[in-house]
């Protein structure tokens, strides 16, 4: 089967965004990602089969000592600038989308792990999450409380999740479901 001229040049731009990462060019990620919105290649399998591909390709390639530690964040550093550019993107395509889930993160040391921040959160906008970075003084209980459309999560439910983010301050990821019957 023959490949479309779009086909052809969505793998040359998913190659080129990935080789860029893995070459620690920021400029020809940046280069690539631009050409491919401009080109209408969706966003989503830009971050997913691009960007987040090169990195754990990345990753794999550090757990083989193929590379070390130094390169994984001149890798990282590449790909958040492939991904600075598509989550508006993504965003905007999200929008449009009637019904997100919410994904609420907590931000405790700005610096520390924000390369895992940013992947998590483009992520979560991948997977149809509207993301919400709460700044470091701001406190989860106190957001859910003022959210009106979280205003359906049982007080109970709130109450575990408070005893939870206090047992477990180490925490990164809290998952909040609503679930049948006032269950969380």
């Amino acid at each position: 089967m023959l490949q479309t001229d779009l086909e052809k040049t969505k793998d040359n731009i998913l190659f080129r965004i990935k080789r860029s990462i893995q070459e620690f060019d920021e400029k020809a990620v940046k280069s690539a990602v631009t050409e491919g919105i401009q080109k209408g290649i969706d966003p989503v399998v830009l971050a997913n089969e691009g960007c987040i591909a090169a990195m754990k390709e990345i990753g794999d390639m550090f757990e083989s000592d193929e590379v070390v530690l130094v390169q994984v964040l001149a890798a990282a550093a590449a790909m958040k600038t492939g991904m600075g550019i598509l989550a508006p993107e993504i965003e905007k395509m999200h929008a449009e989308l009637k019904h997100h889930d919410k994904a609420i993160i907590s931000a405790q040391n700005e610096d520390e792990n924000s390369i895992k921040r940013a992947i998590l959160e483009v992520m979560l906008m991948v997977n149809d999450f509207d993301v919400i970075e709460l700044t470091e003084n701001e406190s989860i209980i106190d957001f859910v409380e003022k959210d009106s459309t979280l205003s359906n999560i049982p007080t109970d439910c709130k109450k575990q999740l408070n005893e939870v983010i206090h047992s477990h301050p180490e925490a990164t990821i809290l998952q909040l479901c609503e679930g049948s019957e006032g269950i969380c």
